[in-house]
């Protein structure tokens, strides 16, 4: 990692108005060393940091522009540096410098747990490229879960506590580490009765503070949709899995529905009526649904800054190489899932499978 340290030399020097000659003369060395100081050239011997930085008017930590850990803007500044990164030139690009970063702060919790969700955020990217995807994915979930749990230490903020702790859960749940996701679910604390974020509306709106309100209705919006489609989905599998598939169908039905409803990606509800129809060895059903889905993804864009329901609190949208990532994702699933073996070899199938790999680039 390379210090700043020459040009924080420079510019203090040159705001109190010294030549290099004098700073040199105020800490005891020749001017050739001050200038290969600010040209970055060397650094300066650490007994001379005390002095340098009494004669440039600042402290040492100010001097080698040491912080314990980024601000809030700076930390956000780093995410989008590090999603570029993972999205333009490929995920072990971004784990170098994202690793890189973790060094440089040891013990930013805050950080850790960026890291570790842009780690889980491009896995496709990943998993595209492993021989095992399998085995990928465990090693890249063991090591967001370890992120997660350092996070959890380190944070100060409650928020950011509580926030480690549920990814921890999903990653102990993903790797079959069920008693322990379990422990640490009992462990949350319980949930309060009374949303304050519904209160926090409710003042707005009192007051007549209508951005404020707006925003914080979207966003309930976007989270109680997220709620609804997830429990919908668990009803979907809990039905599938006890045959109960008049249940099943409602369930996905209601599901989709609320795609339609407020603009939402359809590809989520498209494979849970896939799975359903291999359920019941629906061929046609399966194949109707599958040129769907393929369609879907081909065209998807998961862009909802013009959906007037979330234009205003979608965190992030998929650039072009993420969502081919995630196509690419999809081609290997569906070609590894032994699960269509009964349509394989249909030719509504392989044209619907061609067309997904033509939209590929390269």
């Amino acid at each position: 990692m390379e210090l700043p340290i020459g040009n924080i030399i420079m510019q203090a020097r040159r705001a109190k108005g010294l030549t290099q000659e004098a700073l040199a003369d105020m800490v005891g060395v020749s001017a050739a060393a001050v200038s290969k100081w600010e040209t970055a050239s060397s650094y300066p011997d650490i007994t001379l940091l005390p002095p340098l930085a009494r004669a440039l008017g600042m402290t040492t930590d100010e001097l080698l522009d040491f912080h314990t850990a980024p601000t809030n803007e700076e930390l956000h500044a780093l995410s989008s540096r590090l999603s570029r990164i993972f999205d333009e030139q490929g995920f072990d690009a971004g784990c170098a410098a994202a690793e890189q970063l973790l060094r440089e702060y040891p013990s930013c919790g805050s950080l850790k747990l960026t890291v570790g969700g842009l780690y889980y955020r491009y896995i496709a990217s990943a998993l595209n490229s492993a021989a095992d995807t399998t085995q990928a994915a465990e090693a890249i979930s063991a090591h967001c879960l370890a992120l997660f749990e350092q996070g959890e230490q380190q944070c100060a903020e409650s928020g950011e506590k509580l926030m480690a702790k549920s990814l921890r859960i999903n990653m102990l749940t993903m790797l079959g580490r069920y008693g322990e996701a379990e422990a640490l679910i009992d462990s949350l604390p319980q949930k309060l009765i009374v949303d304050p974020e519904q209160l926090r509306l409710g003042l707005h709106l009192a007051q007549d503070r209508l951005e404020q309100a707006d925003q914080l209705a979207h966003r309930a919006l976007l989270t109680h949709l997220g709620e609804t489609s997830a429990a919908l989905m668990s009803l979907t599998t809990i039905s599938r899995r006890s045959g109960d598939f008049t249940a099943a169908h409602r369930y996905v039905q209601a599901y989709r529905a609320l795609d339609a409803l407020f603009g939402m990606d359809t590809s989520n509800g498209l494979l849970l009526e896939i799975m359903l129809a291999q359920d019941e060895g629906n061929n046609e059903q399966m194949l109707d649904l599958f040129e769907q889905y393929v369609d879907v993804q081909i065209n998807r864009t998961l862009d909802y800054r013009g959906n007037p329901y979330f234009s205003d609190v979608q965190t992030h949208t998929p650039s072009a190489n993420e969502l081919n990532e995630m196509r690419q994702l999809a081609l290997r699933a569906i070609e590894e899932d032994e699960r269509y073996a009964p349509v394989r070899h249909e030719p509504r199938f392989l044209s619907a499978l061609d067309r997904l790999r033509a939209a590929l680039p390269g």
